[in-house]
């Protein structure tokens, strides 16, 4: 975005005009000067121009070392300058005016980046926008650099087709085009959700109920924790989504997340053991469903490890993150 200044007004960091001289930094300071003296400005408000303009002049690109600016001003840079979430993906944490107070702005190779200070827990890339063209590397606050999985979402048909496509044995592998009715009527189950407000008993029920023996944490400690480690996250966002056998109302696998109504965020899962069609894969298989019929954006489940190997089978936009480095203020 263009910023002008024009006479008989004092232009700060944040004044437009519809017409006058273009503001930015590719301009020369003694251009800017003798622009305000053809306009035939007066002394006085000569000197008030030129205060603003030197304040200005230290917020304009290109930025060599990144600053710390309150997330109001982060807001109006992302704006101003079409930035975008990096690497195309989306996290509830990314909504930053509700999580920061603060951001950092950088400008390097020509792009630039407008990032948050940390990430909001541990599960979660640290909030990044930029105009790079190129690919950016998440930035996690992990000790290592594990992946964050990720579903881009579009169509129910389109993921099962992706899937099928990147099967070596679509006929056999679960899920794919072929093998999702197989596992509808074989398994025999619907999909419940609801608000962990309400269902906080019942969840945690079901939970350790299902969870595996080597863990010590209970239903309860799980959602309690996961309100714990998301501060600023609304209540009314946990969910609690339940695999139910029609013919015994049995819960075969449940899960604990978080949704912006944009996108879902698993937190915990926990299901039965079973062969081939898993349920919680078909939990995760059913939710992309849900999601995509309401025209969610995303799916995922965090930064972490490759637990149980299903996150390969779901989440097929999983972004590379390397180790955020500590900010210095």
């Amino acid at each position: 975005m263009r910023r002008h200044v024009t006479d008989h007004k004092d232009v700060g960091v944040g004044g437009e005009s519809s017409k006058g001289v273009a503001v930015d930094g590719r301009h020369s300071f003694a251009r800017l000067l003798r622009s305000f003296t053809r306009a035939g400005a007066t002394t006085g408000s000569l000197t008030r121009n030129l205060h603003n303009l030197r304040r200005a002049a230290a917020s304009r690109w290109p930025l060599k070392r990144p600053r710390a600016v309150p997330v109001r001003e982060a807001l109006r840079i992302i704006e101003q300058h079409s930035l975008k979430p990096a690497c195309g993906v989306w996290h509830y944490s990314w909504d930053i005016e509700r999580f920061f107070e603060t951001m950092w702005v950088r400008e390097r190779g020509g792009a630039l980046h407008v990032y948050a200070p940390r990430p909001l827990n541990e599960w979660a890339p640290v909030a990044h926008y930029t105009n790079c063209g190129d690919p950016v590397p998440l930035r996690t606050g992990k000790s290592e650099p594990l992946p964050f999985w990720f579903l881009r979402l579009t169509t129910f048909d389109d993921f099962l087709a992706r899937r099928s496509a990147l099967s070596s044995r679509p006929a056999d592998h679960f899920p794919s085009q072929e093998t999702y009715p197989v596992a509808v009527e074989r398994l025999g189950c619907r999909l419940e959700h609801m608000p962990l407000l309400g269902n906080a008993e019942r969840f945690a029920r079901w939970y350790d109920a299902l969870k595996d023996t080597k863990y010590n944490h209970t239903g309860d400690s799980c959602w309690r924790g996961g309100i714990a480690s998301n501060p600023g996250v609304p209540l009314l966002w946990f969910t609690v989504s339940a695999l139910i056998e029609n013919a015994t109302g049995a819960c075969k696998a449940v899960q604990l997340g978080v949704s912006d109504e944009r996108s879902l965020s698993g937190i915990n899962i926990a299901a039965a053991r079973r062969s081939r069609f898993g349920y919680g894969v078909m939990l995760a298989v059913e939710e992309i469903k849900r999601l995509c019929a309401e025209g969610a954006n995303s799916f995922d489940c965090g930064i972490s490890g490759n637990y149980g190997g299903y996150k390969r089978q779901i989440f097929l936009d999983d972004v590379a993150t390397v180790v955020a480095p500590k900010q210095k203020r």
